[in-house]
C-alpha cells in the first residue's frame, strides 16, 4: 500500500527549497523535512524499533512535525506528548504506552527522563544529528498504526485513539481534493500538535505543496496582533476550531485590521454561529469557506459543506455530506436508521480502536445494520438531515435531557442564545436534581434582553430557568468550551 510519506517524497522533489513548516523563526524546507524524517526513522530502526509506540515530547514547531513523520518512517506509530498536558494525564498516557523510545529535544529532555526513566531517550538536535538516506519509504502496511492520540475519557482515564496507515492515506486522498488544497496555500496552524486537528494543515503541506506556520499561542489573547501576524506572513488559509474564529470576530478585530490574503477558511469541532460567520464573510469576501464535521476516532473530518452567500441567522450551518468513501447513518432511539438520530460514521476512516482498551472499543463500535460486515463508530453526536439532504449537527447525545416531559437539546438552546445580538459565547447546563436549565453567557447583552430574545425563539419548556452573564467562560486546550469546569464552579460537582 502507498505510504503517506510517498507524498512528501513527491512534494520534496517538486519544491525542495520551498518552506514547509515554520514557527515564524525556525523552519524546515521540504528537502530538510524529508531528510530530518528519514534520519529519525533510520535512528529508530537501527535501535530495533518496529511496529511500536514512540513518544514525542518536543517543542511545538517544524522539528516536532519531522519527528512524527520520522516515527512513521521507522514503521512505528507516534504518540504526541506535551508539557502543557497536566502531569497526571501525561503519566497515565505513559503507563498505558510503556514506550521503549521517546523522541525529545534539549528543552524537554529532563522532563522526558523524569516522565519515563526506563525508555531510551533520543535527543533531536537538527537534521544532521541523524544521518539518513535521501528518500522516505514509499510503502506501508495498511493495518499498522500511524499514530495514537489521547482524548479525554468520561472516567478520567485518557482514551488512546489508534489510527491506521490506511485511514490516514484515505484522508490524504479525499480531504485535499475536496477542499482544493494546492501549493499556493499558506496555512496558519492554531491547534496544539497533540490533537489531531492539525492533520488538515499537514496534508495541505505534504500533499498539496503548501506552507504552514505554527501560530504563537499567545497571539490568540490579542486578536489584532494575531491578524497582523497572519498578514505579515502572507497566510491565506485558516483551518481552525469554530471558537477561535468566533474569538477574533466577536472582539471587533475587523474594525482595526482584516486578513489581507485569506483564500480558504475551514471551521470545525463546533458549528460557527451565523453572526460570527457573517463577520468573516464581510471581512474576507473572496475566501472559500467550508463547515467541517468529524471525530478524532474517524481520522479527523468526515463531512464538509461549502458555505456560499448569506446564511439564515435562525438556522445552523449544515455540516454537509461525507467525503467519498465515508458513510454516515443516523440511528434513532430504537436503533433504526432515521432522518434524525445519533450520527454513526463508517468507512476506511474509522479507528482501529482505543489503545489497549477492548471494553471501551467494543462500546464505541456498531455493526452495519444492513449486514455488510462493516463497522461504524458511534460518535455520541446527534444530527438530522435538512431539506437538501445535508447533515445538520444538533449537539451531543449526552447533552440531550428530559425536561418538563420534553426532550431538550442543550446545544439548541446555546445556538439560539448565540444568534442574539450581544451574546458572544453560551454554555447551557442542566441541573437534574432541581429540574432546571441554566444558561451562562458572555457579551454585552443584559440578562433580561437574552431571556426576552430566547422566548421569541424557543418553546417555553426550552427557555432557561436561570440566565447568568459572565465576564468569561473557561476553554479546553483545543478551544472548545470547558463545560465540566463551569459545572464544577457553579454547582461544586
Amino acid at each position: 500500500m502507498k505510504s503517506i510519506l510517498s507524498y512528501l517524497n513527491e512534494t520534496a522533489d517538486r519544491f525542495p527549497d520551498k518552506l514547509a513548516f515554520s514557527d515564524g523563526e525556525k523552519g524546515l524546507a521540504f528537502h530538510e523535512l524529508r531528510q530530518a524524517a528519514a534520519g529519525i526513522g533510520a535512528c529508530l530502526k537501527n535501535g530495533g524499533a518496529r511496529r511500536e509506540p514512540v513518544g514525542v515530547l518536543m517543542e511545538r514547531g517544524a522539528e516536532e512535525v519531522a519527528a512524527f513523520l520520522g516515527v512513521m518512517e521507522a514503521g512505528c506509530f507516534y504518540v504526541p506528548l506535551d508539557e502543557q498536558m497536566p502531569r497526571e494525564r501525561l503519566e497515565r498516557i505513559v503507563r498505558t504506552l510503556n514506550p521503549r523510545f521517546i523522541l525529545t529535544d534539549k528543552q524537554n529532555l529532563t522532563a522526558a527522563e523524569g516522565l519515563c526513566p526506563a525508555a531510551e531517550h533520543l535527543l533531536y538536535g537538527g537534521a544532521a544529528s541523524f544521518p539518513a538516506p535521501d528518500r522516505l519509504r514509499e510503502e506501508a502496511e495498511g493495518e499498522d498504526l500511524a499514530y495514537v492520540v489521547f482524548t479525554s475519557g468520561s472516567t478520567g482515564e485518557p482514551k488512546g485513539v489508534s489510527i491506521r496507515n490506511s485511514s490516514l492515506l484515505d484522508y490524504a486522498q479525499t480531504l485535499p481534493e475536496a477542499l482544493g488544497f494546492d501549493e499556493s496555500l499558506v496555512f496558519g496552524i492554531q491547534s496544539p500538535l497533540y490533537f489531531d486537528a492539525w492533520l488538515k494543515e499537514l496534508l495541505g503541506v505534504i500533499v498539496g505543496g503548501g506552507t504552514a506556520y505554527l501560530l504563537p499561542q499567545d497571539l490568540f489573547v490579542t486578536p489584532v496582533a494575531l491578524i497582523q501576524y497572519i498578514n505579515e506572513k502572507g497566510i491565506n488559509a485558516l483551518c481552525w476550531v469554530s471558537s477561535a474564529f468566533s474569538l477574533v470576530s466577536r472582539l471587533r478585530t475587523f474594525y482595526a485590521v482584516v486578513p489581507e490574503h485569506l483564500k480558504l477558511m475551514c471551521f470545525g469541532s463546533e458549528v460557527l454561529p451565523v453572526k460570527q460567520l457573517s463577520a468573516w464573510q464581510q471581512a474576507c469576501p473572496d475566501a472559500r469557506i467550508f463547515q467541517l464535521y468529524g471525530a478524532t476516532e474517524c481520522t479527523g473530518m468526515s463531512c464538509f459543506h461549502p458555505v456560499v452567500g448569506p446564511q439564515d441567522p435562525d438556522k445552523p450551518v449544515p455540516v454537509g455530506k461525507p467525503f467519498p468513501g465515508t458513510e454516515v447513518m443516523l440511528l434513532n432511539d430504537e436503533g433504526r436508521q432515521d432522518t434524525e438520530g445519533e450520527i454513526c460514521i463508517g468507512g476506511k476512516c474509522v479507528m482501529a480502536g482505543y489503545y489497549h482498551d477492548p471494553v471501551r472499543t467494543a462500546d464505541a463500535f456498531l455493526p452495519d445494520p444492513k449486514g455488510s460486515g462493516a463497522i461504524f463508530y458511534r460518535t455520541g453526536d446527534m444530527g438530522r438531515y435538512d431539506e437538501n439532504g445535508d447533515l445538520v449537527f444538533l449537539g451531543r447525545r449526552d447533552r440531550q435531557v428530559k425536561h418538563m416531559g420534553h426532550r431538550v437539546e442543550l446545544g439548541e438552546v446555546e445556538a439560539a442564545a448565540l444568534s442574539l445580538k450581544g451574546v458572544h459565547e453560551a454554555a447551557c447546563l442542566y441541573v437534574a436534581d432541581r429540574q432546571r436549565i441554566d444558561l451562562f453567557y458572555t457579551g454585552l447583552a443584559q440578562p433580561w434582553d437574552v431571556v426576552i430574545g430566547l422566548k421569541q425563539k424557543l418553546p417555553g419548556y426550552m427557555t432557561p430557568n436561570r440566565t447568568e452573564q459572565r465576564p468569561e467562560l473557561p476553554h479546553l486546550p483545543n478551544g472548545k468550551l470547558d463545560r465540566r469546569t463551569i459545572e464544577q464552579k457553579e454547582y461544586g460537582k
